[in-house]
């Protein structure tokens, strides 16, 4: 998409379609993530979850948590958890059959997000909604999970029009020093807190940005970063921000970014302005175009939230090992796998 061609929610739903934009969360985290954020008004109005994990539901409105059995209660895999998904591929096709845009919430790196975000991503693009993926991807120190999230992420993006990462290496270093139940629920928290804000959350008297402007700073076909960090100083919250951006992709690609600032009641005209300028100079040529929000919550501390487009690719596509012996053009098998529990009942043993 040329720089020239900017899409918006105009090009994909009319007014009367507004309630056909649907958030999804899968597995665990993309569960909670996507709970926390239907507490907040933004541009999605209807939120389903999906997980072959009864405890992932729990406690959300029955109507809306879509459960898949798993085909085994021993083996935790992303194929198993596809080959559940595609038992039930009626059922999903159901809840997004007049979505016209579709928000996909999902951890990458466990076995049930990495294993029903694509096949839910593949069930929208077959209902042609307008598909949005975004992807928590599992710190560095997780050295078991890196592998599948970097496979299920490239197969999540082909799935997608336009996919949002999100790496947890970004809010892990900084609760070291938390019990790890609490730095998980907290780092849910803050991603939830994220999203809603670049989605349209606000509150009174704030600067909102919308999902409107999503979709119109988003590069189809191509990865897109959410970073948030918090400072004292407003400047060192934003460059923080980006240093994350600088340490994952090539910043020179950048083509487009949203930027929502959040602090105390002071928060200066000029301060924004610099911010802004900032970022136009840190990413792309010196030449981004930057959208611009903020809200007054009171706090001391400032809260920068950077969404930034334009990446051929990211960091976390490079743990597929295959891939570096293969190459980035070839697969042993280009499909995503997954495992059926079709009965052999017809085999007979031959000695």
């Amino acid at each position: 998409m040329g720089k020239e061609y900017t899409l918006t929610l105009k090009h994909f739903i009319s007014e009367d379609d507004s309630n056909k934009i649907i958030g999804v969360g899968v597995g665990s985290a993309g569960c909670r993530i996507a709970s926390k954020i239907s507490r907040f008004k933004t541009g999605i109005h209807n939120f389903y979850y999906l997980s072959c994990d009864e405890k992932d539901l729990t406690g959300l409105n029955k109507n809306e948590a879509i459960y898949i059995p798993p085909l085994t209660s021993t083996k935790r895999e992303p194929a198993l958890a596809r080959g559940a998904g595609l038992k039930h591929k009626d059922k999903i096709s159901g809840i997004l059959k007049d979505s016209k845009v579709t928000f996909i919430i999902a951890g990458l790196g466990g076995a049930i997000g990495s294993g029903l975000a694509p096949l839910v991503a593949e069930v929208a693009k077959e209902n042609n909604s307008l598909v949005f993926g975004v992807a928590v991807v599992p710190s560095n120190y997780e050295h078991s999970k890196l592998f599948y999230s970097s496979v299920y992420l490239r197969r999540f993006r082909r799935s997608c029009d336009y996919i949002i990462v999100i790496d947890n290496d970004d809010f892990m270093q900084r609760m070291s020093d938390k019990p790890i139940l609490e730095v998980y629920e907290e780092i849910n928290e803050r991603i939830a807190f994220a999203l809603s804000r670049i989605l349209g959350a606000f509150e009174k008297e704030d600067y909102y940005l919308s999902l409107d402007k999503v979709i119109s700073s988003s590069i189809k076909d191509r990865f897109t970063l959410l970073t948030v960090s918090d400072r004292a100083n407003m400047i060192d919250a934003v460059s923080d921000a980006v240093a994350s951006i600088y340490r994952k992709v090539n910043p020179a690609e950048t083509e487009s970014a949203l930027l929502h600032l959040s602090g105390s009641k002071n928060l200066l005209a000029g301060e924004v302005e610099d911010s802004v300028k900032h970022i136009s100079t840190l990413l792309g040529d010196g030449s981004v175009k930057v959208e611009y929000g903020f809200s007054v919550n009171g706090y001391t501390k400032i809260t920068s939230i950077v969404l930034a487009s334009g990446f051929k690719t990211v960091r976390h596509e490079s743990y597929d090992v295959l891939e570096s012996v293969l190459g980035s053009e070839r697969e042993i098998d280009s499909a995503p796998e997954c495992a059926v529990d079709i009965p052999l009942t017809n085999i007979i043993q031959i000695e």
